[in-house]
C-alpha cells in the first residue's frame, strides 16, 4: 500500500477543510449527501439543458423518496429551483434551477478549481 507522507496528506487535507467550510456557508446542503447530491443533480441538468421530471429526479438519486422530497421541499420554498409544466403536458413538471443554484454552481466550481487544480 503506498503511504503518503505528511507533506502530501496536509496541503490535500487543509483544501478539503477549506471546500466543506464554503459549502457550509454557501450551499443548501446542511452537510447531507442526499441535499448535496440533489443540488448537484438539479444543478447539472438544467445547466445540460435537460432539467429533469419529478419521476426522473426521484430515480437518479440513490436515497429515499421521502429524503428527496424534504430536501426538494426546502429548495423549492427558498427559490433554488422551481417546478415547470411541459408545454404539451402540464401535469409533467420539470425541476428547474434558478439563477441562485446556478450562480452557486458556478462559485462552487472556482472553489473546486482553486482547491485541487495542479498548481503551475
Amino acid at each position: 500500500m503506498n503511504q503518503n507522507t505528511q507533506e502530501e496528506i496536509i496541503p490535500l487535507a487543509e483544501n478539503i477543510i477549506k471546500v466543506r467550510n464554503w459549502e457550509k456557508e454557501n450551499l443548501p446542503i446542511e452537510q447531507s449527501a442526499l441535499a448535496l447530491d440533489l443540488f448537484m443533480v438539479i444543478a447539472y441538468n438544467t445547466v445540460k439543458g435537460k432539467p429533469l421530471t419529478l419521476k426522473q429526479l426521484f430515480h437518479s438519486i440513490n436515497f429515499s423518496e421521502a429524503g428527496i422530497r424534504k430536501h426538494l421541499k426546502r429548495l423549492l420554498s427558498e427559490d433554488w429551483c422551481k417546478l415547470e409544466g411541459t408545454e404539451l403536458d402540464r401535469r409533467l413538471r420539470h425541476v428547474v434551477a434558478q439563477p441562485k443554484m446556478l450562480e452557486s454552481l458556478s462559485n462552487y466550481v472556482k472553489v473546486l478549481l482553486d482547491a485541487y487544480s495542479t498548481k503551475t
